[in-house]
């Protein structure tokens, strides 16, 4: 965008006067230019999350369908909050969910006391373990998996 700056009728230290008309020639560029600029940032930005929503079901499909069961691609607000607040993954899921060590237990076939220890951090838990847990809250398996540098 370009145009020729108009020559003010008045400049102080403290303001700049311009016709009416050439103010509203800037007024009437500059709004458009805004505007548009505006509306294409928004059209790019539902097209991301258009885009971002897509991959996100054609991975939950594609795990799913390894699974055997569906799986929430996405991570709730309250679990990444838990996360980062210190909260093991495991225990940040169970708690989204609403369900104690023991409902846990009951639908992995793990046992209480492992996931109190994989919660407390006191236990890792094996690949085997971690699927069983994930499988149960519906979500992938990386989903519990910690970085060293938490």
């Amino acid at each position: 965008m370009s145009f020729a700056l108009p020559k003010p009728k008045r400049v102080t230290a403290d303001e700049v006067v311009l016709s009416r008309g050439d103010w509203d020639q800037i007024v009437s560029i500059l709004g458009e230019s805004s505007a548009t600029r505006e509306l294409t940032e928004d059209e790019d930005d539902v097209a991301a999350v258009a885009a971002a929503r897509s991959e996100d079901a054609r991975f939950a499909a594609r795990v799913s369908a390894e699974r055997g069961s569906t799986i929430e691609a996405t991570i709730p607000i309250e679990v990444v909050r838990a996360k980062c607040d210190g909260t093991h993954p495991v225990r940040a899921w169970r708690d989204y969910r609403g369900w104690t060590q023991l409902h846990l237990s009951l639908k992995s076939g793990v046992g209480r006391d492992l996931i109190a220890q994989i919660e407390t951090r006191r236990k890792n838990g094996s690949v085997e373990t971690l699927d069983r847990l994930a499988s149960s809250l519906g979500i992938p398996i990386e989903a519990l998996i910690e970085e060293d540098d938490r």
